[in-house]
């Protein structure tokens, strides 16, 4: 079955992956989560210039591959996040969607 997006999830559901409940993976380094169902990933510590490579697979849409700075979040249905390059201290919180 397709993701369907946001529309995938009920009204406290969709609340509770918008306020991050539902638990978070964190990368460093070179790493990747597997495959899962991930609604967001947020690059924290370090400096405010530092940032992180990372380059996603998704259930719906496009792939995504971006340089993050430190601080930003990116939302999304996304299946797999893979971090390469990181500047010293960043990690990546990977969130959790539900099961599908």
């Amino acid at each position: 079955m397709a993701h369907k997006g946001i529309r995938e999830y009920g009204g406290e559901e969709s609340g509770n992956v918008a306020l991050g409940q539902l638990g978070f993976k964190v990368l460093t380094g070179s790493t990747n989560t597997g495959d899962g169902n991930f609604v967001a990933f947020k690059v924290i510590g370090g400096a405010a210039t530092l940032t992180a490579a990372i380059t996603t697979t998704v259930h719906i849409g496009d792939a995504l591959v971006i340089t993050a700075l430190t601080g930003e979040i990116i939302w999304g249905p996304f299946k797999r996040i893979t971090v390469g390059a990181v500047g010293s201290g960043v990690k990546v919180l990977c969130y959790y969607g539900r099961d599908l």
